[in-house]
């Protein structure tokens, strides 16, 4: 039993490769292990030259590979294949030749036997006769049944021949010789028009019949960061009022005041007071003492008149009783600044102006390749507000930062573009064609937007001509005169002059009437 030995076969190797390596080999059985898409045993030819190789070397070869076509190939001429290694381990398969096989040592062999008539032994018993001496048979056969042609006969058909020959001359001199050249430069007609389109948010095809071009929203966030001075105003107290009252002992035993008795007045909106210092109020019923006081709120409200002051608070108000005997003076209050609603709902306003005044330029920097932003679309949002005063605060200024979404719809140009020319293909004449590039858009300011959809309108101007087929001319043209064959032409398309035409030679006045004979050249202005 012999061993089959495997050879993997690298991506980069050439057939020419394998088979010096297989002439290398000396084992009595050997499998290639082929990589995958590695082709180059994919044809019959190869693989038999493969199978040569192996017979040359004496030895049984074996291909491993999963490609379909090599394994179709290889089977054809004889070569065993398996789609795994382990299947070429035993030793139970064979190659089994289609053709004979080739002794390197004496080719000859494998060759069919030569016919009769090339054999050695039988060129001189077998004689093969020649073409030349058939043909000349066949002459000498043939020679009894030729007669010779009347010399009348002769002379007749020479004359109708040559007749014949100088017709078709004449016919050619007067007919196809002359030629004509028609040289035609292309003019245009310009075409100014307004093309209504509407962007549609969720279209996902362009519709050139209703000019809707499809849209899809763009959304940034924008934080904007300002403050603002304050317009209100409201009287702040700043003094607080001063003044005396008298307290008087309702009982028979002395009273101790101590310093921060708290007395008001009792009418309207209480007005709170305290004793600056203490007080001793003798024994008796009826005596009295005047103690200073001060409001406990600064404000004109400390100011009020005499005898309003007869309200004792606390624990002493069974066994005194108080009054004033003038009024209180000094409270004051002056005019500040302070927050109100308007002015952060102004300040909120400002700051959204400030964001839409560069949403667009930042929706554009969001846009992909190729699309474009109506600026009418671009809407802006107050998603968040928050202030640094509150409404009836001091304060000079009132800061906010505000955090703005702005939205817009992008537009694909290359749809816009479609849409357009298609608009401007209906409304030019029907035998004419826009000239692509020679199309100027421009839009017109405002536009109507609703939501999910923003109208606009595109003014395009767009030059047009007739498309000029030579061949079509040739046809219009042939067998006319100049004149006539000029009128023809400026009717039939825009041109930028009347046509060059050139006739070689012009003995007959008209354009030939074979069109082939007339070239057409068209110039194209710059």
């Amino acid at each position: 039993m012999s061993m089959t030995e495997f050879l993997s076969i690298a991506p980069e190797s050439s057939f020419e490769a394998v088979r010096r390596m297989i002439g290398q080999r000396r084992s009595a059985r050997l499998a290639l292990l082929l990589p995958d898409g590695w082709l180059e045993l994919s044809n019959v030819a190869r693989s038999r030259l493969l199978l040569r190789q192996a017979e040359a070397q004496r030895c049984q070869l074996a291909i491993i590979t999963t490609h379909r076509a090599t394994h179709d190939a290889c089977r054809q001429v004889g070569l065993p294949v398996f789609a795994r290694a382990e299947k070429a381990e035993n030793d139970r398969w064979r190659m089994e030749p289609v053709f004979q096989t080739v002794d390197p040592r004496n080719p000859a062999a494998a060759l069919p036997e030569p016919p009769p008539w090339r054999r050695k032994d039988e060129v001189r018993r077998i004689a093969r006769p020649t073409l030349f001496a058939a043909r000349q048979e066949r002459i000498r056969q043939e020679e009894p049944f030729r007669k010779g042609t009347p010399l009348w006969m002769a002379w007749a058909g020479n004359l109708l021949m040559g007749g014949l020959i100088m017709l078709v001359l004449g016919a050619f001199t007067w007919y196809v010789l002359p030629a004509a050249t028609v040289t035609l430069v292309p003019g245009t007609q310009t075409l100014t028009t307004d093309v209504q389109l509407a962007a549609v948010i969720g279209l996902t095809e362009p519709d050139p019949a209703q000019a809707l071009l499809p849209a899809r929203t763009v959304k940034i966030d924008i934080e904007e960061t300002g403050s603002a001075p304050t317009t209100g105003s409201a009287q702040k107290a700043t003094d607080k009022a001063v003044g005396e009252v008298i307290f008087s002992n309702l009982g028979s035993a002395p009273v101790n005041i101590p310093a921060g008795t708290s007395v008001s007045t009792s009418t309207g909106t209480p007005v709170q007071f305290r004793t600056v210092r203490d007080a001793l109020l003798e024994s008796g019923v009826g005596t009295r003492v005047t103690v200073p006081i001060e409001a406990l709120e600064p404000g004109i409200e400390g100011n009020v008149r005499s005898g309003t002051i007869n309200t004792v608070s606390g624990p002493l108000r069974f066994r005194l009783r108080v009054s004033n005997s003038s009024g209180t003076f000094g409270g004051g209050a002056q005019l500040v600044p302070v927050v109100t609603q308007e002015d952060r709902d102004k300040l909120v306003a400002e700051l959204q102006l400030r964001a839409e005044a560069r949403a667009y330029e930042m929706l554009v920097a969001e846009l992909e390749p190729g699309e474009w932003l109506p600026p009418e679309s671009v809407q802006t949002f107050v998603v968040a507000q928050s202030f640094d005063q509150y409404n009836d605060e001091e304060a000079e200024f009132v800061g906010a930062t505000v955090r703005i979404l702005a939205q817009g719809m992008a537009v694909t140009e290359a749809d816009a573009a479609g849409v357009i020319l298609a608009e401007v293909e209906s409304q030019v004449p029907a035998l004419a064609k826009v000239v692509a590039d020679s199309i100027r858009v421009q839009r017109q300011p405002g536009g109507d937007f609703l939501g999910t959809s923003v109208g606009f309108t595109m003014t395009v101007i767009a030059d047009y001509t007739t498309p000029i087929d030579p061949q079509e001319v040739r046809r219009a043209v042939a067998g006319l005169p100049p004149d006539e064959a000029s009128t023809l032409v400026q009717e039939r398309w825009y041109l930028q002059q009347p046509p060059d035409i050139f006739l070689d030679p012009a003995w007959r006045g008209v354009l030939p009437d074979i069109g082939n004979r007339i070239q057409v050249r068209i110039e194209l202005d710059e």
